[in-house]
């Protein structure tokens, strides 16, 4: 279980209960899901225990992201885990569109980076995204992420096909 991580202006938090009625919001948000996963509503429209299940069983490592007043306003996580790679996938999505381009994504980044390279000694960190996703590859890249390739046509959104932009970051890179 990971105790309470705070940055300068979030605070990364175990998911709680209390957090579904957020969550299945945001997972049913059209302009969320769009930039998350380009997926509306097709990876979406999830009823409220299907969402509570995931919660519980699927992401075992998915966080809460609270602002400085305590407020949830995403959530952060990793999969994939790599054990003799030490290797893991990371993922984020700042559900409350008010805390959008306001640093706060890059912030909840920054700590909990900083908890998989020390606490859980990871070597190396991967993320995805689709090519649009302009806020979530500056983010990424401002933590010292490197695009290392692309899925060609890996997302299908609106009709057409995306690349997915595939960035890593290794602990002797990071500087947090």
């Amino acid at each position: 279980m990971i105790a309470i991580l705070k940055g300068k202006i979030t605070t990364v938090r175990p998911l709680e209960t209390d957090d579904l009625d957020l969550l299945y919001e945001w997972y049913n948000d059209q302009e969320f899901s769009y930039w998350v996963s380009g997926n509306w509503p097709c990876a979406t429209l999830l009823r409220r225990d299907e969402i509570e299940r995931k919660m519980y069983e699927e992401d075992e490592h998915r966080y809460a992201v609270t602002d400085q007043d305590g407020s949830l306003i995403g959530t952060v996580g990793f999969d994939a885990v790599n054990i003799p790679a030490r290797s893991a996938r990371l993922y984020i999505g700042i559900g409350s569109r008010k805390h959008w381009s306001q640093g706060y994504g890059s912030d909840a980044l920054q700590v909990f980076l900083r908890f998989l390279f020390r606490q859980w000694n990871f070597h190396r960190i991967n993320a995805e995204t689709w090519k649009e996703n302009k806020r979530a590859l500056a983010c990424y890249q401002k933590m010292g992420f490197v695009r290392e390739g692309c899925l060609r046509e890996a997302y299908y959104i609106n009709g057409k096909y995306y690349d997915a932009v595939i960035l890593g970051l290794l602990q002797g890179d990071f500087t947090g």
